[in-house]
């Protein structure tokens, strides 16, 4: 699919969201490691960090390979029911599941109390690919669908932005309770 004309509409998340060749590769096993210096890890490629999060946990956690061929079956049958390109789905996809607020609980023991606090930009793609790879694998549990269809339907509803996804559903949560407690 071509890269060339793939649009990001959040511009406090354009330096953070890497696909193009000049930034990084498109490939999600690049064998980089991205924790060594300060503020290196904005450099991994987007795909790369959307299939580690995706293998947190459970019975997929540690198979790269198995979640790259599952990335790419949703990305096949993203491409055969909307004709658009998977990468712009996948883009649309996170930057719809952000959340903008978030809230922080202070205190201890006795007296806690909620403050609304503002998302960094890359933690707020690292929060919307946690909770789409989340919504994935609890749509995906005991049930006859494939998990690479239940991807493709939560990435196609984050990015139309339905309340069917569970990502847009768990961002709407925490923006309300950030918004109630300024």
């Amino acid at each position: 699919w071509p890269i060339d004309d793939i649009k990001i509409n959040d511009p406090s998340l354009i330096n953070y969201i890497f696909y193009h060749k000049n930034f990084g590769l498109i490939q999600p096993h690049t064998s980089g490691s991205y924790d060594k210096h300060p503020f290196k890890k904005i450099y991994c490629p987007l795909l790369e960090r959307f299939v580690c999060s995706f293998m947190l946990g459970g019975r997929n956690s540690g198979k790269k390979l198995q979640t790259i061929r599952i990335l790419e079956k949703a990305f096949h049958l993203l491409y055969l029911s909307t004709g658009l390109n998977p990468l712009q789905i996948l883009i649309g996809a996170i930057i719809n599941a952000t959340p903008i607020e978030d809230y922080l609980v202070l205190g201890s023991k006795g007296r806690k109390t909620i403050e609304s606090v503002d998302v960094s930009p890359y933690r707020r793609i690292s929060q919307a690919m946690y909770l789409i790879s989340t919504g994935v694998r609890k749509a995906a549990f005991k049930t006859c669908k494939g998990i690479s269809e239940c991807l493709c339907d939560e990435l196609l509803n984050a990015y139309k932005n339905s309340q069917n996804s569970y990502a847009i559903r768990k961002k709407t949560e925490i923006e309300k309770i950030a918004i109630s407690n300024r």
